[in-house]
Order: structure tokens, then sequence, then C-alpha cells
């Protein structure tokens, strides 16, 4: 029986998958701790500032129960970076 598993060029997407989450946690955790270094400024504000992306939480009152949905993501500019290095590995290798 043939191997049903999804590739690309002969790379595994799930490790695609696995490489660009680690780089997001990776970078993210680094500009929190390499922020508290770094004196106030442009260069600090440009490299560990998060911006946030997705959807704001709303809520849905139905009378006995509340639902509160909504999605968001904080980017970083190193989590930025490390999912870049990331993909450029996952290609060439």
């Amino acid at each position: 029986m043939r191997n049903r598993q999804m590739r690309a060029g002969g790379r595994s997407i799930g490790l695609l998958i696995l490489a660009v989450l680690v780089a997001v946690v990776a970078g993210s955790v680094l500009s929190y701790f390499l922020g508290g270094l770094f004196p106030a400024g442009p260069v600090r504000d440009f490299f560990f500032k998060s911006l946030d992306i997705g959807i704001p939480a709303f809520t849905v009152s139905l009378g006995f129960a509340k639902l509160t949905f909504g999605l968001a993501f904080s980017v970083t500019t190193f989590a930025v970076i490390l999912v870049v290095v990331a993909l450029y590995f996952w290609y060439k290798f």
C-alpha cells in the first residue's frame, strides 16, 4: 500500500507546520526576554512590541447563558524573522 502522507517536494507538510509553530513560540519567548535588555526607543518598539491580529471578543447572551467568542494572535518581529528562517531551512534541506 502506498504511503499517503502529504508531501511537498519530498518534504513533509507536518514537519513544516511543526517548524513554523516552534519558530513562532521561540520568537515570542525571545521577544519577551530580550525586550527588557534594550533601552526605550524606536529600535525596542520595532523589534519587541507585539501587534495583535484577530477577531475581538464578543458575547452572545441567551438569557440563561452567555457565550464569548474571539481569537487573537500577538505577532512580534522576532517571531516573523524566525518563521522566515524556519521556512528557509525547510525549503533548503
